[in-house]
């Protein structure tokens, strides 16, 4: 699913459960593994397997969240100067 297609539920893509994931983040600032696959599994169900992982990955290769392995949860970092 990391490769869009016609066919493919823009909600269910591995960007569209980034989004997510993004929003769940920046709204509580940290969330643990567990409340955000909750929280995300009562939308998507079973289709959220496939991508969780890679929208979590992709979020945190470009520095959006980090990840404490301590506490198994996930934090919103902001982005200071960035400039276009």
């Amino acid at each position: 699913m990391l490769k869009p297609t016609k066919h493919i539920n823009p909600e269910t893509s591995t960007l569209g459960v980034a989004t997510q994931i993004l929003k769940a983040v920046h709204t509580s600032r940290s969330i643990t593994y567990d409340q955000l696959y909750h929280k995300l599994y009562r939308k998507h169900g079973d289709t959220l397997r496939e991508t969780l992982l890679p929208a979590l990955t992709f979020l945190y290769l470009l520095g959006t969240i980090e990840y404490y392995e301590k506490t198994d949860s996930f934090e919103y970092r902001e982005q200071r100067g960035r400039q276009a």
